[in-house]
């Protein structure tokens, strides 16, 4: 009896070992029943552990933002290709998860989400030439974002953002953009130059005014009467002078004295 009593206390615990299920941080999950009523939707179990029957089991859902990435290759307004990655951030409505299960299933991305998200991606992308994709994206992705939305209303998910990550442009458009960078570049150069060169002209135009007006200043106190008088300090400097004889002719050009040197 006692043997019996071993056995049977180890036949439970084996079962109980084998039908415990953790549930992680992030993750949600419910009971299910294949030979009984299915899904249990009564109750959704958070982290911890479950424990169920061997012959029963759980349906376990990240409920954590999860972010899919695609390559999408578009055509702009003006029928040029071009090849983008593009990303969605998104998780399970934690309520509805068993109406997830139900109607959607665990592979939610790839049959509900994936389809809608490339097509709205390319149909938003062909309203924009291929000039305005790189500065118009936030307003890209904004469009793209509340356009999944609509078309996703109803399958119990929700999103947080949608991101233009890389824009890979033709290796045409890459060497002509490059091209007008450079020719931008040198008139750029030009234009500095020519204002630099602007510049020194107006400075020496500005001096050449100053020498001139102080020539008209100078040349306006020159009077008949002071060339006289700085002739006379001239005469009386040199009548002291030893080393030369100069004669002073009274009558010279506008009424000065000529000197004439007699050496």
């Amino acid at each position: 009896m006692k043997k019996l009593n071993y056995f049977l206390f180890g036949v439970f615990l084996s079962f109980g070992i084998i039908g415990c299920s953790v549930i992680q941080p992030g993750q949600q999950a419910m009971r299910w029943n294949p030979y009984g009523k299915g899904l249990v939707t009564e109750k959704v179990y958070k982290d911890g552990i479950v424990w169920t029957w061997p012959w029963n089991g759980v349906v376990t859902y990240n409920t954590k933002w999860q972010t899919y990435s695609e390559n999408v290759d578009i055509l702009t307004k003006d029928e040029l290709h071009i090849r983008l990655t593009v990303s969605v951030t998104m998780r399970p409505i934690e309520p509805e998860l068993p109406k997830l299960e139900l109607e959607v299933g665990q592979n939610y991305y790839n049959e509900v989400v994936r389809p809608e998200f490339i097509s709205i991606t390319r149909n938003v992308f062909s309203n924009y030439d291929y000039t305005l994709v790189s500065p118009k994206s936030p307003e890209i992705e904004m469009a793209i974002f509340n356009e999944l939305i609509v078309k996703t209303k109803g399958k119990h998910l929700e999103f947080d953002n949608i991101t233009v990550d890389h824009i890979d442009y033709p290796q045409v458009v890459t060497a002509a953009v490059n091209r007008k960078l450079a020719v931008q570049q040198n008139i750029e150069q030009k234009d500095y130059e020519i204002e630099i060169a602007e510049r020194d002209a107006e400075i020496q135009r500005i001096r050449a005014k100053g020498q001139q007006d102080s020539q008209k200043i100078i040349d306006s106190g020159l009077s008949r009467t002071y060339l006289q008088y700085k002739a006379l300090e001239v005469q009386e400097k040199l009548s002291t002078s030893n080393n030369a004889k100069f004669y002073f002719v009274p009558l010279g050009k506008d009424g000065l004295p000529i000197i004439v040197d007699s050496k």
